[in-house]
């Protein structure tokens, strides 16, 4: 218990027993005076029926004893004169007395109890708007009060501190470790542009088996700057330092240009993509780093697609977002594969040879990185399918 608690406690017991006093005295007032108007009328009403009676009236009020009861209550008894009679005269009386002396008080300790219980949300609400606005990155000063919630107030002061100070940390170490893999990447672009002009100059002057030696060098050499830029671009999302648009992107526009790299490869394959054309669908967001996350999408349905199949693209637009479908009509996903279809470096056991893992983990940091969510499922038809929103 708070001393705060026991003073009031205190507060509340001298309040109760000076309440029980003064109705104590009141009480005895109002009986003594009822008392006194009750023998005054027996004198007068016999005084009046006898005069000569008067004498002994006094001499018997002077010499009522507590053994005298048993007489008189029987005579009153007897002339129809019960405690009942008695007490339906004087009820109302004692009741609006008791009434009026308590409602005072107990209207006061309401509002009081109002006004408290008032300044106590009061607290809450400006508690609770403070973890608000830190939880949606908002500064916001904090006024110190000295009350129950002071203590609380107290913690919460140092651990949103503390949490503050250890996301700055972190954001200024992802940032470091961007910058990092940005240089070392560059590094690294000046030996792989060395090494793919020798693979050149060595696949026009080599034959037979050297020849295959050479372009299965050269196919690791596009892998490995694949791989190399897909980190670059992975390492900057998650260090937020790529900045995302926030203009008109028109739904069909982005679905061709995530389509026309995989062009050649579609073709080769013998794979048709099926755009359903919707006018007037778009959203908010980055349209070139949007195609990027779609080019990735399509790309993993058409290696999972057999020969001659197809990959439909659909969307759709409501007053709550705009959704885009991306399926096709290959084998599915394994259902122990879903959960970790969107981690980094994750290889399903039907994934292609040159697959690093990294291309859905990029689609999903870019569409959440515009208000956006990814969903893998199996479709009705049997076929993998992803479902993206993105809302208003």
């Amino acid at each position: 218990m708070t001393k705060r608690s026991f003073l009031q406690g205190l507060t509340i017991l001298a309040a109760c027993l000076l309440l029980g006093t003064v109705l104590g005295l009141l009480a005895d007032r109002v009986l003594a005076r009822q008392e006194y108007r009750t023998i005054a009328q027996m004198l007068g009403a016999a005084q009046q029926i006898n005069p000569q009676a008067e004498d002994g009236m006094m001499q018997a009020l002077k010499a009522a004893a507590p053994s005298d009861f048993a007489a008189g209550d029987r005579i009153l008894r007897q002339y129809g004169y019960g405690p009942a009679v008695f007490h339906q005269r004087h009820a109302l009386t004692l009741i609006g007395i008791g009434t009026g002396i308590l409602l005072i008080p107990g209207v006061g300790l309401l509002i009081w109890l109002l006004f408290l219980s008032k300044r106590k949300q009061g607290r809450i609400r400006g508690l609770t708007t403070y973890l608000e606005q830190v939880n949606l990155g908002r500064e916001m000063l904090l006024v110190r009060q000295e009350d129950e919630f002071s203590r609380l107030e107290d913690e919460l002061y140092k651990t949103v501190t503390e949490l503050r100070q250890t996301r700055e940390k972190a954001l200024r170490e992802r940032q470091a470790l961007a910058e990092n893999l940005a240089d070392i990447s560059h590094q690294l672009k000046t030996p792989m542009t060395s090494m793919s002009l020798m693979t050149q100059l060595l696949a026009d002057s080599c034959e037979g088996e050297e020849a295959d030696y050479v372009d299965n060098l050269s196919r690791q050499l596009r892998r490995l700057e694949m791989l190399v830029a897909s980190l670059l671009k992975l390492s900057r999302l998650d260090a937020g330092t790529l900045e995302f648009k926030r203009e008109p992107v028109d739904v069909y526009a982005i679905l061709l240009r995530a389509v026309e790299p995989l062009e050649e490869a579609l073709r080769l394959k013998q794979l048709r993509i099926d755009i359903s054309n919707e006018p007037g669908v778009s959203f908010k967001g980055d349209s070139i780093w949007t195609a990027e996350a779609f080019l990735n999408l399509i790309k993993n349905c058409s290696e999972h697609t057999p020969a001659g199949g197809t990959v439909t693209l659909r969307y759709s637009q409501n007053p709550l977002y705009t959704e885009i479908v991306v399926e096709d009509n290959g084998e599915g996903f394994r259902m122990e594969e879903l959960p970790h279809l969107f981690d980094r470096f994750y290889k399903g056991k039907n994934a292609a040879k040159d697959s690093a893992g990294i291309g859905l983990a990029i689609s999903r940091s870019i569409i959440a990185n515009q208000n956006g969510s990814i969903r893998a499922e199996n479709a009705p038809h049997g076929g993998a399918r992803f479902t993206v929103k993105f809302y208003a």
